[in-house]
């Protein structure tokens, strides 16, 4: 066994995000709580002076899946993360904590034809929301009763998403963001 398995052995497993728009509320959270830690540059595993934890720094998109499988014993991430990771039956969600909130929302550029989200059915939409774009426009698209090649195509696009339609490959996008220049935003309920 080598000596990170074994300085984290009999300690909570606690999973944070590393980065982005969770991490800074997290740690806010861990020393209003008196958790104290030093984190290493670049480090993901810290132990926690004051109690038996130790401090695992993931993706906030991997937190699902470790929690899920077991392999930390809790941790902080979004639910629409959890949603997206196909997880919500594997964890529970134990406190609701009020920060990074956001909704999955469709834009479009705003010069164009499309208008509603009704017009993005049948069409290219690209995201790094693949499942929950692609649920949303599954439902769209059966009311509408489009089957088989006329159904809305959900593309998976991880960085970058807003140049998807100005480089002609799609006809709109699903993402997390509140306004993008150029584009209209179409509110998108997120399950």
């Amino acid at each position: 066994m080598d000596l990170l398995s074994e300085s984290i052995k009999g300690r909570l497993l606690f999973a944070i995000p590393k980065k982005g728009r969770l991490n800074e509320k997290c740690l806010e959270l861990l020393a209003g709580a008196d958790i104290q830690f030093t984190r290493s540059h670049r480090l993901d595993v810290c132990l926690v002076r004051n109690h038996n934890i130790a401090l695992i720094f993931l993706p906030a998109s991997d937190i699902p899946r470790f929690v899920g499988l077991g392999s930390v014993d809790i941790g902080i991430t979004g639910q629409d993360v959890i949603l997206e990771a196909q997880m919500d039956q594997l964890v529970t969600q134990l406190l609701p904590l009020g920060f990074g909130k956001c909704s999955l929302q469709v834009q479009v550029p705003e010069r164009g034809s499309i208008k509603s989200v009704e017009d993005l059915r049948g069409k290219r939409v690209v995201t790094s929301f693949e499942v929950l774009a692609g649920q949303y426009f599954d439902d769209l698209d059966k009311k509408a009763g489009l089957t088989g090649d006329q159904k809305t195509r959900i593309e998976y696009v991880g960085g970058s998403v807003e140049a998807a339609c100005a480089l002609g490959l799609a006809d709109g996008i699903g993402e997390l963001y509140t306004t993008i220049g150029a584009y209209i935003k179409i509110e998108m309920p997120c399950s």
